[in-house]
C-alpha cells in the first residue's frame, strides 16, 4: 500500500520486490495525487492490478478510468465505487492483462480530454532534482514530469536528456549539463515574514526583485481548481480562514460561525479540490493574512482560491502579495468587500472575474509557457490557440456592430470569418468593414440557396484556427466572451463547450431577462447555439455541421455525445441574446421565455462587461401578453 500522506513526508520507502500481486494507493484528494505523481512515476513498481482510493467525491473528469489500452496492456476489468461511510470517498479499480509500472497506471487515471490540453505544462518535459514535497506546488499533475534521482549524473556527463529543464533548489546553478535549472525552491524563494523580518538589506532587494517576475508563485492545477460546479445563489453566509491543529503539522480550514470546519489544507500542498467542493455554498469566505507562513504562500493561496471561482475576499494586501499576484487581481481584491458580495449577480460578476485574472498569470498552462519563453527552451509549450469566430449574416446592416463585438474581444489570437449569406461582397458596409477592421479577417460570398448548417461548413473551410467559435450577428458579447470559453475547454477538457443564454433582451418590450442562471459552471447535454466553441480537429471527426436550415446546435451537441464526447456550459454573464420581433430560426414566443422562475428588467440590462450599448429605450407595455393578442 502507497499512502499519499507519507511520500508528502518523505516516509514512504519503495520495496526492493517490484512486481506485485496488487498496488493500492490512498489519497486524501486529486489534487495531492497529481501532485506527486512525479514521485510516483519514478517507483519501479508493477503489478496487472491497481487499487486507487481517492477522499471526497472527486468529479468523473477528474478522476477516471482508463477508456483503452494502457501502453501494451488491455484491460481486463475496471470498476468505480462511490461510498459515503465512513467517510465519503471514491475506489477505482482496474485490471490489466500484463504488468504495469504504477506511474503508467495512475496517469491513465489522471488524464484524458483532448490533445490540445491533455498536459498541464503543455508537452514541456518537466525533472524534479529533489524531494517529491518540495515539488508538489509545481508538477501539477503533468503525466510527464518526473522525479529525476539517480540520472543526475547522467545530465551533468552532458548525455541526451530526458527532461527538457530540472525544477531544483540550486541558486548558484544555472544548468545541469545542456538542461536549464529553475531555481524555485530555495529559502530565498519562499522566505517566511519572520525570515524577512531579520533579513539583511540585499536579502530583501532580491527578493523584492524577483517578486516582480512568475519565478517564485506555483503554477495552479487547474485541471482541479476551476469553476466547475460554482454555486450563484448560495444558501450559507460567512466563513473564515483558522488555524487547525494536524498530527504532523498546523493546518488551515474554513470555519463559519457555527463551527463547521471545511476538510484542512496547509500553506504548502495549498487547496485541493475538497475544500473547493465544500465551501462552494458559502455566500463570502474572508482570507487572514497572518495565518499564512510568508507573501509566496500567501500569494499562492489566494491565486488558488480565485483559479477556484471561490468568492474569497482580502484586504490590506501586503505590496509584496500584491506584486506577486499581479495587478489585475491584487486590486479586485482590495477593491472587494463583503458587502458587495451580498448581491448574487456582483458576487457572480466578481468570482469569474478573479478566475479569469488569476487563470492568465497563474494557471499551470500559462506559467510553464511563460517558464519556457523565459528560459528560450526551443520547442516547448506551443502557445495560445487560435481562435476562428464564425459568423453568418444576411444583414449587411449589423456588419458595424459585428466588428465592435469580435474586435473588442481580448483574446490575443482572434480571426473573424464572415459568410454574407445572399449578400454581395460588393455592398458598401462590406466594403467598409475590409477597410476598417483591425484584426484578421476573412470575408466570403455564399449563396442565399445554401442552408444554415451548409454556410457555416463554407466558413469552417476557410477559417485557419485551431478553435472555432460560433457566434450570432445581433447578439451581445462581454469583451471576455472567447478567453471564457478557452479557459472552459483547457479546465472542463469538453469536446464542446457554450455560454448559458441565460440573459435575453427582448427589443418589442424593452425588456431584459434572466433565465436558467444556475445552469452555468456545468457539465451538461448541449450548449445555446449563440455561444459554442469546438476544435476544428474535433468538428472534422464528427462529420461537420449537420446540412440542415434549422436546429443545429442540438444536432451538433448530439454528434459530440454520439462519439462519446463531453459538453460544457460555462457561465452566463458573458451574452445578452436579442429577440428582435421576428426574423428567428426557432420562435415560441415571449410567454416561452419569461415563465417560471425569471429576473426582469426594464430597459436593456445586461451583466458587467459586455461591449456596446442597447437600442433606443421604448415604453414597455402593460403585460407582454398584450402584445401577443
Amino acid at each position: 500500500m502507497i499512502d499519499i500522506s507519507e511520500i508528502i513526508h518523505g516516509e514512504v520507502k519503495e520495496d526492493s520486490s517490484t512486481s506485485w500481486e496488487k498496488i493500492l494507493v490512498v489519497a486524501e484528494s486529486v489534487t495531492l495525487l497529481r501532485a506527486v505523481l512525479p514521485c510516483l512515476s519514478s517507483m519501479t513498481s508493477r503489478s496487472r492490478r491497481f487499487d486507487l482510493v481517492v477522499g471526497g467525491q472527486p468529479r468523473p473528469a477528474a478522476l477516471r478510468l482508463p477508456a483503452g489500452p494502457v501502453g501494451l496492456r488491455s484491460i481486463n476489468s475496471a470498476d468505480r465505487r462511490a461510498f459515503k461511510h465512513p467517510q465519503p470517498h471514491v475506489r477505482l479499480t482496474v485490471e490489466f492483462k500484463g504488468h504495469l509500472p504504477i506511474g503508467d497506471a495512475l496517469a491513465a487515471f489522471l488524464s484524458g480530454g483532448t490533445s490540445a490540453f491533455r498536459r498541464p505544462a503543455g508537452g514541456l518535459r518537466v525533472g524534479f532534482a529533489h524531494s517529491a514535497a518540495k515539488a508538489m506546488p509545481w508538477a501539477c499533475g503533468d503525466p510527464a514530469a518526473r522525479q529525476l534521482l539517480g540520472e543526475r549524473p547522467a545530465l551533468e556527463s552532458g548525455q541526451p536528456s530526458p527532461v527538457d529543464l530540472v525544477v531544483a533548489a540550486e541558486p548558484a546553478k544555472r544548468r545541469t549539463g545542456s538542461v536549464p535549472v529553475l531555481d524555485v525552491i530555495g529559502a530565498h524563494h519562499r522566505p517566511s515574514w519572520t525570515d524577512l523580518l531579520y533579513a539583511s538589506g540585499a536579502d530583501i532587494e532580491t527578493f523584492i526583485t524577483r517578486s516582480r517576475s512568475d519565478s517564485l508563485v506555483p503554477p495552479v492545477d487547474t485541471d482541479v481548481l476551476n469553476p466547475v460546479g460554482f454555486l450563484n445563489e448560495p444558501e450559507r453566509g460567512a466563513a473564515w480562514l483558522s488555524p487547525v491543529e494536524r498530527r504532523t503539522s498546523r493546518g488551515l480550514a474554513f470555519t463559519d460561525q457555527s463551527g463547521r470546519a471545511s476538510p484542512s489544507f496547509d500553506d504548502f500542498a495549498g487547496l485541493s479540490e475538497r475544500v473547493v467542493e465544500y465551501v462552494r455554498n458559502y455566500r463570502v469566505v474572508h482570507d487572514d493574512p497572518r495565518l499564512h507562513r510568508g507573501p509566496v504562500e500567501h500569494a499562492a493561496f489566494l491565486a488558488q482560491a480565485a483559479c477556484a471561482a471561490l468568492p474569497v475576499i482580502s484586504q490590506d494586501l501586503n505590496p509584496t502579495v500584491r506584486r506577486l499576484l499581479g495587478p489585475e487581481l491584487a486590486t479586485a481584491f482590495a477593491s472587494t468587500s463583503e458587502h458587495d458580495l451580498a448581491d448574487d449577480l456582483v458576487r457572480e460578476a466578481y468570482c469569474m472575474s478573479i478566475r479569469r485574472a488569476a487563470f492568465a498569470r497563474h494557471g499551470a498552462r500559462q506559467r510553464w509557457r511563460a517558464i519556457a519563453d523565459s528560459l528560450g527552451l526551443p520547442g516547448g509549450p506551443p502557445p495560445a490557440p487560435t481562435v476562428s469566430v464564425i459568423m453568418a449574416t444576411r444583414r449587411p446592416e449589423l456588419l458595424a456592430s459585428i466588428a465592435e463585438q469580435i474586435g473588442g474581444q481580448d483574446w490575443p489570437h482572434v480571426e473573424l470569418v464572415v459568410g454574407l449569406h445572399g449578400v454581395s461582397a460588393e455592398h458598401p458596409k462590406v466594403q467598409w468593414m475590409r477597410e476598417t477592421y483591425a484584426g484578421p479577417l476573412v470575408i466570403t460570398e455564399i449563396p442565399a440557396s445554401r442552408s444554415f448548417g451548409e454556410t457555416l461548413n463554407d466558413l469552417c473551410g476557410v477559417a485557419s484556427g485551431q478553435l472555432l467559435a460560433k457566434m450570432d450577428d445581433d447578439d451581445w458579447y462581454s469583451a471576455h466572451h472567447i478567453t471564457d470559453l478557452v479557459h472552459a475547454a483547457e479546465f472542463s477538457r469538453a469536446d464542446l463547450v457554450g455560454a448559458g443564454a441565460e440573459f435575453m433582451y427582448f427589443e418589442a418590450l424593452d425588456l431584459t431577462v434572466r433565465r436558467h442562471r444556475s445552469s452555468g459552471n456545468r457539465y451538461a447535454n448541449r450548449v445555446p447555439g449563440a455561444s459554442m466553441l469546438i476544435s476544428a480537429e474535433t468538428l472534422r471527426a464528427i462529420g461537420g455541421w449537420a446540412p440542415i436550415p434549422r436546429g443545429l446546435d442540438t444536432a451538433l451537441a448530439r454528434a459530440v455525445t454520439d462519439s462519446g464526447g463531453a459538453i460544457y456550459r460555462s457561465h452566463g454573464l458573458g451574452i445578452v441574446v436579442r429577440r428582435s420581433a421576428g426574423g428567428h430560426t426557432w420562435d415560441p414566443g415571449v410567454e416561452y421565455f419569461v415563465r417560471g422562475d425569471v429576473q426582469q428588467w426594464a430597459g436593456f440590462a445586461p451583466a458587467p462587461g459586455i461591449i456596446g450599448v442597447g437600442p433606443a429605450q421604448r415604453s414597455v407595455p402593460k403585460s407582454w401578453f398584450e402584445l401577443q393578442g
